[in-house]
């Protein structure tokens, strides 16, 4: 009795440990809308933050949609993407997994940034097609519009999975299931192992003490057939089975889509990198109002 009790001491003690502690490294995603160049009224930036929290729960991406009317200098499309790289690290961090929506109010080159596992979640093709879906609110300047079908178009990516770069950018691999570990951001190598080991630790002695209070109660027999087999009940027979008929073999060959089929640049199911000052890598697209 007093080992059965130890052992659910042990077990209660390793369940808090787990359900309790690990939580807390798990960092949440972060949301940012800044409207620097004053085209949202305040409900719809209230609104537009609430819809982009959900999406930002929902995905673990952070999520930063940006208005600027002084993107500084040179006045470059070059210049706009680092403006957005650059932005969305100082808000998120370096290789953090996040998209940045610029809406660029100064030289009209509006750009989508990308980091970490959203490099492999919105393609080229991916970013061309959000920029299709809120093109018409773009160039008749509802912003609050187009910042909110950007959200959507971010759910709707997620929820297709990752984008598969060896097939055409229409298909989708189903996405991997999230590993929690990977989430853990806040803590060393060493501190995580170190809880790694505890945890195993604990979850010997729980089986150590589990085992050793119910092996005395069972005893376990040799294994043999002599109480499982009757005399005389076993019958043998031979068949056999003879197909007539004939095989034919079928190679698969995929078809080649025309080149003609599309623009240039919607044909592009990659993600393009390219890095920060700081050395973060980015994906991301941008077009020209």
């Amino acid at each position: 009795m007093m080992r059965k009790k130890i052992t659910a001491v042990f077990a209660a003690f390793f369940i808090c440990i787990t359900v309790f502690c690990f939580p807390c490294f798990a960092s949440s995603p972060s949301v940012y809308i800044i409207d620097d160049a004053r085209v949202m009224s305040e409900e719809n930036e209230r609104k537009l933050e609430s819809k982009a929290k959900e999406a930002a729960s929902k995905t673990g991406f952070n999520i930063v949609i940006i208005s600027s009317n002084d993107i500084g200098t040179p006045k470059t499309d070059a210049h706009v993407v680092e403006f957005a790289d650059d932005k969305y690290e100082e808000l998120c961090g370096i290789e953090t997994n996040g998209i940045l929506f610029l809406i660029n109010c100064d030289t009209k080159y509006d750009y989508i940034s990308t980091s970490g596992d959203c490099i492999e979640y919105f393609s080229d093709y991916r970013i061309e097609s959000i920029f299709d879906e809120i093109w018409d609110d773009m160039k008749a300047e509802r912003f609050s519009q187009a910042a909110y079908g950007f959200i959507e178009c971010v759910e709707y990516y997620y929820d297709q999975g990752r984008a598969n770069h060896d097939l055409h950018p229409e298909y989708t691999v189903t996405r991997e299931p999230e590993n929690p570990i990977a989430n853990i951001t806040s803590i060393t190598l060493m501190e995580f192992l170190h809880m790694l080991g505890l945890t195993a630790f604990f979850s010997l002695i729980i089986g150590t003490g589990i085992y050793s209070g119910n092996a005395k109660q069972f005893k376990v027999e040799k294994p043999g057939t002599r109480n499982y087999i009757l005399d005389n009940s076993l019958v043998f027979d031979n068949k056999s089975d003879v197909f007539v008929g004939r095989v034919v073999n079928k190679t698969y060959s995929p078809r080649t889509r025309s080149s003609s089929s599309g623009s240039s640049h919607r044909s592009s199911h990659h993600s393009s990198i390219h890095h920060s000052h700081s050395g973060g890598r980015h994906g991301g697209g941008g077009r020209h109002r």
